[in-house]
């Protein structure tokens, strides 16, 4: 006979006591009728919860999943085993017939990532364009004017569909483009958005032919940036997608400078009816990202300018920012990922680690790369310890780091602060890279994995441009891939992040 199993909560068994008499008739009425209240309300509760729930199974059951302790052969205990996959609308321009997320060869490649190399999650870019990065505009939508990135819903509900037939979790992640090729000379980096409003928000600046105030640049661009944050939540909400992240390397807009804390610039903290993100803050950038952070999950918000009532995000996953491993060329003068206040607000810290490790140095040996992000090798990046920093950061806020983007040339000195030393195809430096990368971290608790840079929707693999000594590693087969890719393969075992989405 086999034993019944243990009760879910601990206290009196369910089973009858054998020594005690049976209810009689009229007992059994009574608890039936006292029972139907406590239902009543277990309806109700599981009504709010039960979403809750489901966007926390995929972590929770990879979590569980997770038991290798060989960190030289096993993926240890990291959750995201992941890739990224660019696409916008400037780039079918160039590509070859049939590429994109709406084509075949979007399915094939996709497929590839989980079947060959073991991959769980895909992030998806989504791609906001501004002409000019000192002004508010911000372009979004596929049919704007001077949209030149992004694609359109079905594009990207394309991609989700695919991603889960290849069973990937999907992530999108937002991210901005600004195009100020007069200011910034061809650099379209997300890092110079906003450099110019790093003063006082009373301040006034020419901008647009005309002259404006920092804070009505700054505030104008936060509802624009709001409204961009709060569709695609709703898109990753209307799919089920247990995590959206949120931003990326937006690193003069997310840290306090000299010019934009309480104490600086009191008259730029804004006040927004309803809501409670901002008092307390640090300053002004804080509380503008607070305020992003309350439209993106709830299910109604007002705007900073005019306080108009707009429909909320209403996401209930799990959120993440990809900040910036350095700080950025102009305006804020310290690295972001270590700088940002405002991380206890979101689930995960999200960091692009393009760590420099060494003084343009030629295949470094592993080991040698492993000291490196340990801060004991000489020459080095000028990163000092970076595992060290990630910790005190993970230590500091309770929260897992993900490296939202990870990833290093086929070329000589990938890995340095000078960049490519050697621009011919040199594929064992890319190993060894990636290889140290995944050694130094895999085994830290507070690391929850990375997303690798990158595949396209293009089939064959090796057609995408600059694909020989570019950070892609996923060729059309296992036997095609460089190096880095066939090792990764065999690194990485199957660890499936179970999803409800769709």
């Amino acid at each position: 006979m086999p034993l019944s199993p243990a009760p879910l909560l601990p206290g009196i068994s369910p089973l009858p006591d054998p020594r005690g008499r049976p209810p009689s008739r009229r007992s059994l009425r009574i608890g039936a009728f006292a029972a139907i209240p406590t239902l009543v309300a277990l309806l109700v509760v599981g009504q709010f919860f039960l979403p809750q729930l489901l966007f926390l199974m995929p972590g929770l059951q990879a979590r569980a999943g997770n038991s290798g302790s060989d960190t030289s052969t096993s993926s240890g205990g990291a959750t995201f085993q992941g890739f990224v996959y660019n696409w916008t609308r400037d780039m079918a321009k160039n590509a070859p017939k049939g590429s994109g997320y709406n084509q075949p060869a979007s399915l094939q490649n996709l497929q590839s990532e989980s079947d060959i190399f073991h991959m769980n999650t895909v992030i998806i870019p989504v791609v906001a364009d501004m002409p000019e990065r000192s002004n508010s505009p911000l372009y979004w939508h596929s049919s704007d004017q001077n949209d030149v990135s992004t694609l359109s819903d079905a594009d990207y509900g394309a991609a989700i569909h695919d991603a889960l037939k290849a069973h990937l979790v999907p992530i999108l992640e937002l991210q901005v483009r600004q195009h100020d090729q007069v200011e910034n000379g061809g650099n379209d980096s997300a890092t110079l958005v906003g450099a110019a409003w790093d003063l006082q928000s009373y301040v006034r600046i020419g901008v647009g032919g005309g002259q404006q105030t920092v804070g009505a640049l700054e505030q104008a661009w936060f509802d624009n940036y709001t409204a961009f944050a709060v569709h695609f939540a709703q898109m990753s909400q209307q799919y089920h997608l247990p995590y959206f992240i949120i931003g990326d390397q937006l690193a003069n807009v997310t840290v306090e400078s000299d010019y934009t804390t309480r104490k600086a610039d009191p008259r730029g903290i804004i006040n927004v009816p309803g809501d409670p993100s901002c008092p307390g803050t640090a300053g002004r950038r804080e509380c503008e990202w607070r305020h992003v952070i309350h439209a993106i999950t709830a299910s109604g918000y007002a705007t900073i300018n005019g306080h108009h009532s707009s429909t909320g995000g209403g996401y209930a996953g799990k959120l993440v920012y990809a900040a910036y491993w350095d700080k950025p060329s102009a305006g804020v003068s310290v690295s972001e990922f270590d700088h940002i206040g405002w991380w206890d607000a979101l689930d995960f810290i999200g960091v692009d680690a393009y760590f420099p490790l060494t003084q343009n140095l030629q295949d470094v040996d592993v080991q040698a790369l492993i000291n490196a992000w340990n801060g004991q090798f000489n020459p080095s990046g000028n990163q000092g310890n970076i595992v060290a920093r990630l910790q005190r950061l993970a230590d500091t806020y309770k929260k897992q780091v993900i490296f939202t983007a990870a990833g290093y040339a086929s070329a000589a000195g990938s890995n340095s602060a000078d960049g490519i030393s050697d621009p011919t195809r040199n594929d064992a430096e890319q190993l060894n890279d990636m290889k140290a990368m995944l050694l130094t971290f895999t085994s830290e608790g507070w690391w929850a994995g990375a997303f690798w840079s990158a595949d396209e929707p293009i089939v064959p693999r090796e057609t995408q441009p600059f694909w020989k000594i570019s950070s892609a590693w996923a060729g059309n087969t296992l036997q095609s891939s460089k190096l880095a890719g066939q090792w990764l393969a065999g690194y990485y075992q199957p660890e499936p992040m179970a999803c409800t989405c769709g």
